[in-house]
């Protein structure tokens, strides 16, 4: 073992602030002695400790020293060197106790309270000697990045040359890689960007420690190509001895890819969860599902088995639902319209409707069966878990095996809890007390720390509340000046029809002045001819013309005003002919004439008759 640090807060100082936040560390080698003793330390010159005097395990007797909360902590610990352990000593076999307890059982003994000093060097000397319990924030698994070592941007005549050169370089040492992976037997999931020319970058997510990739995959960093080894951390603090609730048994459909589609239901068919994630790994698959339940089945659409899918059933040690073949698009879309209706779902994520769908084909192909498990339960008069015969009957035993082996296990607890009993009634002692009275100094420290918080937050609190009234003020000052934006866009708006209109009308008098002028040529060099009323065949009348009382309308009437007329000179040729037949008509005598007619025809009828 290296070099060990102990820390411990300081007197007056909160988690809360941690860049004002202080704390004396002791710094021990591996025989006990004292490297380094310092007070009044902020939480950034323990980091570079850890770094430079190649720490190995970060001592406390309470973590949340480190942080108001657990991504804080987890932001702080991702700083330190990759090798190093943080252990909290008063944790000791799934319990918490008081580090003066912790000591004496390995034969420190303290009297008083110790103070920050002391209490970092206990924590130190603790840590030496095996005490507490290790706090490991990094994940069982690894991410190798592989990424340009810059932005391929616009270039010369040689810019589509270096970038072959580089997606060639990426796609090799990608090979590499996964070649080495592959060779030495290491799990792992890859998310690749691809393109036309080769690939962008492309992702390793390792399911191995940090340190199994030792003389396996070398960092590089260079002008054209980076690859990056870094441990994944986790999202929230853990004790190793959490234990996990009895969780419900999930049907679970999987469609894999970059984009990859979860759906799971319980064993009654209602949805638990339906969702999409992008680049999301296998660990954080089944994170979120063992979130929600128990996945005992997992259902794929398509056949054969997807390599990721039996990987992942294979870490859940679920079995898998594989249909006879690919299910099609219409059968899904078939499967999903009668469960959209029953649950009124909208769905139109296709990596879910292909995900949702062969779990509804898996639970189709077995709610007879359990439907037959659950009437026959229903007849027992005994409280069976339903979920656990269930789950039985999906690892292929018959209903009535099932139901026998959950009696069994309820009269094997039975008696496994009269003996508990018995043995707990003859086990009360002092610990017991011991245990309540440090029990109750934890919970003093953490009601301390909630009233630190508390006050914080009131603060924070008022800061907020002052800044909502500043963006109020804002927000009306926007508002008035929107309204009279509004209303000046009114006025522009009306004044753009008068504008609109006057120009259209401004047209209509450049025509008219256009053929008045025209017209005005035509008359001097006495091309048209100009009517007005002391014509007695022809008469303006409120801007019309009339010849013989009849109105004109006829493109030889050029223009006409209220009580003139320019008139083609055709017009009066025509008029003049018109009238001179009139006054014809006028002259001849239609009655003279009739009577000629019937005299003529008198005279004939007699020499006619005379002749006879």
């Amino acid at each position: 073992m290296g070099k060990i640090l102990g820390i411990d807060i300081e007197p007056k100082n909160s988690p809360l602030s941690l860049s004002q936040t202080k704390y004396s560390i002791v710094v021990i080698d591996d025989k006990g002695n004292i490297v380094e003793k310092m007070d009044n330390c902020p939480l950034s010159r323990i980091i570079r400790l850890a770094w430079e005097q190649e720490i190995s395990v970060i001592a406390t007797d309470n973590i949340y020293e480190l942080g108001s909360n657990d991504r804080e902590i987890i932001k702080a610990i991702s700083l330190l060197p990759d090798n190093v352990e943080v252990v909290q000593v008063t944790y000791v076999d799934g319990e918490f106790k008081d580090i003066r307890d912790v000591a004496k059982n390995y034969g420190i003994d303290i009297q008083g309270k110790p103070n920050s000093t002391k209490t970092a060097y206990l924590a130190a000397i603790l840590a030496l000697k095996g005490a507490g319990t290790k706090i490991k924030l990094i994940e069982n698994k690894t991410k190798i990045v592989i990424s340009r070592g810059r932005h391929l941007g616009p270039g010369g005549m040689s810019s589509n040359r270096y970038k072959r050169h580089i997606r060639g370089l990426l796609l090799r040492v990608f090979k590499q890689v996964k070649e080495s992976l592959d060779k030495n037997n290491i799990d792992y999931d890859v998310i690749v960007k691809r393109t036309k020319s080769g690939i962008e970058n492309a992702t390793f997510i390792v399911y191995a420690p940090r340190e199994s990739l030792f003389g396996i995959v070398k960092k590089m960093k260079g002008h054209d190509l980076n690859l990056e080894i870094r441990p994944v951390y986790k999202t929230k603090i853990e004790f190793g001895d959490k234990k996990t609730s009895n969780l419900k048994p999930l049907i679970v459909g999987i469609d894999p890819g970059l984009e990859v589609g979860i759906s799971a239901i319980d064993l009654y068919g209602n949805p638990v969860l339906l969702t999409s994630r992008r680049s999301i790994d296998r660990e954080d698959i089944i994170t979120l599902l063992r979130e929600k339940g128990s996945p005992v089945l997992l259902a794929t659409d398509v056949n054969p088995l997807p390599d990721a899918v039996k990987k992942l059933s294979a870490a859940l040690k679920a079995k898998v639902y594989i249909p006879e073949k690919s299910l099609s698009v219409d059968e899904k879309q078939q499967l999903l319209n009668e469960y959209c209706d029953r649950f009124s779902l909208n769905i139109s994520d296709p990596h879910i409707r292909d995900s949702l769908g062969a779990a509804l084909k898996a639970y189709k192909d077995l709610e007879k069966k359990l439907r037959q498990s659950d009437s026959v339960i229903r007849r027992f008069e005994i409280d069976i878990n339903e979920d656990k015969v269930f789950k039985c009957i999906m690892d292929g035993n018959t209903i009535a095996e099932c139901i026998e082996r959950e009696i069994e296990n309820k009269l094997e607890s039975k008696t496994e809890t009269k003996l508990s009993y018995v043995r707990n009634q003859n086990a009360v002692d002092d610990n017991v007390y011991k245990h309540y009275e440090y029990e109750n100094s934890l919970l003093k420290h953490e009601i301390n720390r909630l009233r630190s918080l508390t006050r914080q937050l009131f603060k924070e609190k008022a800061e907020l509340e002052k800044r909502i009234e500043e963006i109020k003020l804002d927000y009306r000052s926007e508002v008035q000046r929107d309204r009279k934006i509004y209303e000046l866009n009114n006025i522009l708006e009306q004044k753009s029809k008068i504008i609109e209109k006057l120009q259209n009308e401004n047209s209509k008098l450049n025509i008219k002045n256009e053929k008045l002028n025209m017209l005005i040529y035509d008359i001097l060099r006495d091309k048209v001819k100009i009517i007005n009323n002391n014509s007695p065949l022809i008469t303006v009348k409120n801007g019309k013309l009339f010849v013989f009382d009849e109105e004109i309308n006829d493109d030889i009437v050029l223009y006409i005003d209220s009580d003139f007329a320019i008139v083609d000179p055709s017009l009066l040729n025509d008029i003049y002919i018109l009238n001179k037949e009139k006054e014809i008509e006028r002259t001849i005598n239609i009655d003279g004439i009739k009577k000629i007619i019937e005299n003529y025809r008198n005279i004939r009828s007699k020499e006619h008759n005379f002749s006879v």
